[in-house]
């Protein structure tokens, strides 16, 4: 039994521990398998993204900060397969990390920072709400979708670079046509991949587009935070939509 317990105890000991970098606002977890100036890259990345972030949504009176109050952790991730946020913390696949800072560097190694960021400095009204099990995150996806967009570094899934209207209008001819947006959620859980899956977030953040082009940052951040869409922009949710939809017609090849 006590060499059980030495051995059980030795496999324990000599396990790698996380090791942290402390960064100005915000602290990196990691591995050591993952070299020092890869973790100190990837702080540099997440500092400008930030920045960027607080940036644009501090242009509007509307923005009232974040809910979540706790310092932000960035977590260098060997289980997950794609980037996560979750409360003060994103999760960013190992993997990904060590390509986005090598020479092979490819659009598969996209680290989605600007999207899990947003997703900790803007929380909308609806994501405290469940939607068939899962938290509403329609307008917290379409404007991370829609930032990754105009200030990612580089091409990212959804649309790697296109420009949103297209790639919904090019993504719906593979799917079959577009999805309704009150089911976009619904379809967007349904799978972990797939061309459906990334559709929703392409329409997502597409409406978050058409929204603010056309009513202005103060007023979707009105809706963001749960005011009536009707009050808002003096159109109904289903208006809206159709009149989104004939706009992404023209972009249909």
């Amino acid at each position: 039994m006590l060499k059980k317990y030495l051995l059980i105890t030795l496999l324990f000991s000599s396990a790698p521990f996380a090791k942290t970098f402390n960064a100005k606002e915000f602290t990196v977890e990691y591995d050591d398998n993952v070299p020092i100036t890869v973790v100190e890259q990837l702080a540099i990345r997440v500092s400008e993204n930030k920045k960027v972030v607080n940036a644009y949504l501090n242009q509007s009176k509307e923005y009232k900060g974040t809910p979540i109050k706790e310092s932000l952790v960035v977590y260098i991730s060997k289980k997950r397969r794609t980037p996560y946020q979750d409360w003060n913390t994103i999760h960013i696949p190992e993997k990904r990390v060590l390509s986005a800072f090598s020479e092979k560097a490819s659009e598969n190694s996209g680290m989605a920072v600007i999207h899990e960021i947003t997703h900790v400095l803007a929380v909308s009204h609806f994501r405290k709400k469940k939607k068939n099990g899962y938290e509403d995150r329609f307008f917290d996806d379409g404007l991370a979708v829609f930032l990754q967009h105009r200030f990612g570094e580089s091409p990212e899934y959804p649309n790697f670079g296109k420009d949103l209207y297209r790639a919904v209008a090019e993504t719906s001819i593979k799917y079959g046509g577009l999805i309704a947006l009150a089911d976009s959620e619904s379809v967007r859980h349904s799978a972990k991949t797939g061309v459906g899956r990334r559709l929703a977030y392409l329409q997502e953040g597409a409406f978050t587009q058409f929204l603010i082009e056309n009513y202005g940052l103060d007023q979707y951040l009105k809706i963001y935070a749960g005011d009536n869409i009707h009050s808002v922009t003096g159109k109904t949710f289903n208006q809206l939509e159709q009149e989104w939809v004939a706009l992404i017609a023209n972009f249909t090849p």
